[in-house]
């Protein structure tokens, strides 16, 4: 059984208690699947998950995520498949409890899952801190009669990661300690198991250091101390750095692992050098897997080229092992990864990569994955491979594109190897080859919501000299939609054959047939079935899967705290007492007029509203104290939900405002492409007027007249007023092309988000009073071109550009 929860939460608790009511909204979804078939799996399985958000007084959410299922492990293990977590968070302030993962850095803690507590403090300041502590085995006697269960002691870890960031730089430095209790394990274990318990200390140190606002360089160094086995009683030859929160002995041993890397914006992109050092053994108790016994020395580059038409991004570098010379033979190879996207045109698009990066990574065969049962199988799965060598290509083309009609093809190729070598010898057996080809065609009908694709996928491998297998197979899928496309149904069917060595091994038939249907908007519902039919050498089965969704999306549910009906009060005043009642934004606003009058204000006062401009906030006041002069109760509600219509109008417009700078942004990438050979002309025709100035010529003898050097000195202003303008608009070009999703404007860095709050009260002023775009994206486009080209004077050299359309010889 799984289960997983997420908290997290953002309080003004001054303001907690002022109001009598809470609503929630969020949602649910409940998935059920049903199993007939020969695969070692439970018959039916449920998992449900959903998001809950409550809302106090309108203004505080408390987001809450969770996940629960009956699907079960069938083998003692040390890991936790049992989960639940909460993320409560405060502001700059993280909390995580439960059972959890955090990540430190590559070389210390990095995502090993433990059951205990953290935290992560990230004020605006320049401070940082992050600390941990929990349980990261459990401890798991030995069972002979599973031979896939896993022996494991207790193993309890904590570790705490600090950094400060000056003007000029970042320092930080990270304590891991981890440590396997000896005595959590009651029952004996054969000793060929090898397990023994381990204790684990790790330092490290990070640096980051920022030149001339452009240049980054980052350093991270640890220092791993290892006692394998803390049973043993010798002390060790010398004591280690580490000594001080290490259980030293015999068996302790202390690796090292250095990372460095050095960053550069030039052109429109970024160049860059790294280098990586980690000693053979190298590991860490709060890490899963680690590289080891490596140097690596890279160059990298990343480039748009061609007017964005392509993006290239190279590594290249020198790769070593065998760092202590402990190994009978070592291997020194230049590695190498390109990777290249190239947009031909509005139809065609191609994609390239090549690497001999020494890599492990999760692999699942093409073959498994059309054949796989369910979208939840073999979730647990890990599939390490190495890889020395990767080739892909990829051809996506539009054939025809009309409104009616859509015919699109597309092709990707995949070429893997990996060669074992021993003095420069391949070894029997350590040659393994993979190829995968995919091609498909896919017909369209837009205005009939149907698509039909047609595609080809063939598998072959080889396994040294002798051994090697093909899978090969059509497909086709339909997929349609029904009542403006509130019922979206698929089917797919596909045959595949494989064969070793020549020789055929199985058939395999699948069928697939889905739907899914939004009732309602809230409500959805899927249905989808699979079979699956298989004919061996060695068996013949089949399989049946029948998967049932549902899903509800809810909101604006109020609960009433006060149980029983109020009852209108006297008031000696004249103002009415009765209970009124007027919802605005999902939001149910319900009392007497002096309560409703506390509830505005508390939402007018509250920490959501705070950045409103102060134009807008004294408006806002005027229309409150409005609102409060009120005493029947039409004019009351007239009236507040016009405040509240101009209290949240700020809110409104930061969607509008991003929307609008992001196509301001577009707009000016598309017109600099024009202006960058107007500028470039401007600034020739005026350098030539001063190379061809009278008072320029050598062999003039005759003294200057005032006029003369008037002229000169105007039109020498005039050249460096323009070249300025020249390679400052060329900086803005090369920031701008890298701005290339709305992202950039949703989460701005740099000079973006200080040019991003600068404008922001002058734009929402504009466009409260003409509720005009195209006045707003106007104004937007002045003030940022003129924001950049003032950033530019400071930092842009006016002798470092080239003519790029003018012959300069």
């Amino acid at each position: 059984m799984c289960c997983t929860f997420g908290f997290s939460q953002s309080i003004n608790f001054d303001q907690v208690g002022n109001e009598k009511w809470v609503r929630y909204n969020g949602g649910i979804a409940a998935n059920t699947v049903y199993y007939d078939g020969t695969a070692n799996r439970q018959d039916f399985t449920y998992y449900l998950s959903g998001n809950l958000n409550f809302n106090i007084a309108g203004l505080y959410n408390i987001p809450l995520l969770f996940t629960y299922s009956n699907q079960n492990f069938n083998f003692p293990n040390p890991f936790k498949f049992n989960r639940l977590s909460l993320h409560p968070s405060y502001k700059w302030a993280t909390a995580h409890i439960g059972d959890v993962s955090m990540t430190f850095s590559p070389y210390t803690l990095s995502g090993h899952q433990f059951s205990g507590g953290g935290f992560e403090l990230n004020p605006e300041g320049k401070f940082q801190i992050s600390a941990m502590y929990g349980r990261f085995l459990k401890a798991t006697e030995y069972n002979p009669e599973e031979p896939r269960a896993l022996t494991a002691y207790k193993r309890i870890g904590y570790g705490i990661k600090t950094a400060y960031d000056f003007d000029f730089m970042k320092l930080g430095i990270i304590l891991f300690k981890a440590t396997d209790d000896e005595n959590s394990l009651e029952n004996p274990f054969p000793v060929e198991l090898g397990l023994s318990p381990k204790d684990n200390a790790v330092l490290s140190f990070e640096s980051e250091f920022r030149l001339l606002d452009k240049a980054q360089i980052k350093i991270e160094y640890a220092i791993s101390g290892v006692t394998e086995d803390a049973r043993l009683t010798d002390a060790p030859a010398s004591n280690g750095l580490l000594s001080f929160m290490l259980n030293e002995n015999i068996s302790t041993n202390y690796y090292n692992a250095l990372n460095a890397s050095f960053s550069y914006p030039a052109g429109h992109g970024t160049v860059g050098a790294g280098y990586e050092r980690i000693d053979p053994e190298y590991k860490t108790l709060g890490a899963y897997y680690f590289n080891n016994d490596l140097e690596n020395i890279t160059l990298n580059a990343i480039q748009a080229l061609f007017s964005n038409k392509v993006n290239l991004s190279v590594n290249a570098g020198i790769q070593q092992d065998n760092l202590d010379n402990a190994k009978t033979s070592d291997q020194q190879r230049i590695v190498s990864a390109i990777n290249l996207n190239y947009t031909a045109s509005e139809r065609l698009g191609i994609n390239a990569g090549y690497s001999n990066f020494q890599s492990y990574t999760n692999i699942r065969d093409q073959f498994d994955y059309i054949n796989q049962v369910g979208e939840f199988d073999n979730i647990d799965t890990l599939n390490y491979r190495q890889i020395s060598q990767n080739a892909n290509l990829g051809l996506n083309y539009i054939l025809k594109k009309t409104e009616n009609k859509q015919h699109s093809t597309n092709l990707n190729l995949v070429y893997q190897n990996s060669n074992n070598q021993q003095e420069g010898e391949n070894i029997e057996g350590g040659s393994n080859a993979f190829y995968n080809g995919v091609a498909g065609y896919t017909l369209g009908y837009p205005k009939q919501n149907l698509t039909v694709t047609l595609a080809a996928n063939t598998s072959y491998n080889t396994i040294g000299e002798t051994d090697n297998s093909l899978t090969l197979g059509p497909t086709l899928a339909i997929g349609k939609q029904f009542f403006d496309k509130q019922l979206r149904t698929h089917l797919t069917t596909s045959y595949n054959t494989s064969y070793a060595n020549g020789l055929q091994q199985n058939n395999i038939y699948n069928f697939r047939l889905g739907s899914n249907y939004a009732l309602l908007k809230k409500h959805n519902l899927s249905l989808n079935f699979l079979a699956l039919f298989r004919n061996s050498t060695l068996n013949t089965g089949r399989d049946l899967t029948v998967t049932f969704g549902y899903s509800y999306a809810f909101d604006n549910f109020k609960l009433n705290l006060e149980p029983g009906e109020r009852t209108p009060r006297a008031n000696p005043l004249g103002i009415s007492e009765n209970i009124l009642s007027f919802r605005y934004r999902n939001v149910t606003y319900s009392g007497t007029i002096p309560e409703l009058n506390r509830q505005l204000t508390t939402v007018f006062q509250s920490s959501q509203f705070e950045d409103i401009p102060q134009f807008k906030k004294n408006e806002l006041t005027l229309l409150l104290a409005l609102v409060k002069d009120q005493k029947q109760e039409q004019p009351y509600k007239e009236n507040a939900i016009t405040f509240l219509k101009e209290l949240y109008s700020f809110e409104d417009f930061l969607a509008t405002y991003n929307d609008a700078l992001f196509a301001v942004i577009q707009k000016i990438k598309f017109d600099m492409r024009k202006i960058d050979l107007t500028l470039e002309n401007s600034f020739v025709e005026t350098k030539l007027k001063v190379d061809e100035h009278p008072l320029n010529k050598k062999d003039r003898e005759i003294e200057a007249t005032e006029e003369e050097k008037s002229t000169l000195k105007a039109l020498l202003a005039e050249r460096e007023e323009r070249l300025q303008k020249l390679v400052g608009h060329r900086w803005m070009q090369g920031i701008f092309m890298e701005f290339n999703s709305i992202d950039v404007v949703l989460e701005p860095a740099g000079y973006l988000k200080d040019f991003k709050q600068m404008a922001s009260v002058k734009s929402f002023e504009i466009f409260d009073n003409s509720q005009d775009v195209d006045e707003l994206e106007d104004y937007l486009e002045n003030e940022i071109i003129d924001f950049y080209y003032k950033k530019s004077l400071g930092l842009v050299n006016p002798d470092d550009f080239e003519l790029n359309y003018i012959n300069k010889n």
